[in-house]
């Protein structure tokens, strides 16, 4: 009986396209570890097919195969489908191997599988899978700074967000922003403005651990999520930040007021009182303004009541 074909505005095969933070982790395991080239037999003399092995790329129980076929051909398929497809290729790859007497790479294999077994996939496509990831991570970071940009951040926040509020899990949010960062630029140009944004983002991963998340934020300032940091915690690490930028000698910097190439901070940590993430970055901002405020070069934490 033949197979149903696949529409090609269904969910599954429109779905590669938009690839999420996650999708981009399962690929870098894939593709770093060589994953799916030793199970499939394109570097063992052999083929290797070995469950155990899929625990090894560090995705939920589940959905492993649907990430390499995704990996392969970036098409989604279920999971049920895409277990199924990997043996039957596996197969068809090992019968292609032995007729023409040379081991058939896992992408031709699985090209032709779709195209000339299935008969389902419409519009199958093969990618360099290194390149396929490059270019899915450039995606997710600022390109003149390198740090991660707004959109990395919108959706590491939510993920937070949400697992402070269902998992007890908290978290903190610093918001930074250079002092009288239009002056350094005036007095230097742009091209230095633009090199003091790069060593400041160099100096915010310098002092913040690999698991918080640095993100220019626009223009000047930068936001910092840090995991499982209690307020105090926070203020520790933003003042951290402060005292390096502050020490750190940018080009041309006395000529700024107070001689200095300076940061303000506004930190805040959630609670249950905190409807969405839009309002505890409105909590960090407000800190930050009372930095601004207060003299500038200071870190400030944002108060239920503002009585210090």
């Amino acid at each position: 009986m033949e197979e149903n074909r696949l529409p090609a505005d269904s969910p599954e095969a429109q779905e590669g396209s938009n690839l999420s933070i996650d999708d981009i982790d399962n690929l870098k395991k894939l593709t770093d570890t060589k994953w799916i080239e030793i199970a499939s037999g394109d570097i063992e003399s052999h083929i290797e097919h070995d469950e155990n092995n899929l625990d090894t790329i560090g995705k939920k129980p589940g959905t492993y195969y649907r990430d390499i076929i995704f990996a392969l051909l970036q098409i989604r398929l279920p999971e049920e489908e895409a277990t199924r497809d990997w043996k039957e290729m596996l197969k068809h790859k090992f019968i292609m191997s032995e007729k023409l007497g040379r081991n058939v790479g896992i992408h031709v294999a699985a090209l032709d599988y779709y195209t000339n077994i299935k008969r389902k996939i419409i519009n199958p496509k093969i990618m360099d899978a290194h390149e396929y990831v490059d270019t899915a991570s450039r995606s997710l970071l600022d390109e003149l700074t390198k740090a991660y940009n707004r959109h990395f951040m919108d959706e590491e926040f939510k993920k937070l967000f949400s697992n402070a509020r269902h998992g007890g899990k908290g978290f903190s949010l610093i918001m930074l922003d250079l002092d009288h960062f239009k002056i350094y630029n005036d007095l230097n140009g742009h091209i230095q403005g633009d090199l003091a944004l790069i060593e400041t983002v160099r100096i915010l991963h310098a002092v913040c651990s690999p698991d918080d998340t640095v993100t220019r934020y626009g223009g000047e300032e930068f936001a910092i999520l840090l995991p499982s940091q209690p307020l105090n915690l926070a203020l520790k690490t933003a003042e951290n930040i402060r005292s390096a930028i502050y020490d750190y000698r940018f080009v041309n910097e006395y000529q700024m007021p107070n001689g200095r190439l300076t940061a303000s901070l506004g930190v805040t940590t959630y609670r249950d009182s905190l409807a969405t993430p839009v309002a505890m970055i409105e909590e960090a901002d407000a800190a930050l303004y009372r930095a601004k405020n207060g003299g500038r070069n200071q870190v400030k934490a944002f108060l239920t009541s503002l009585n210090e």
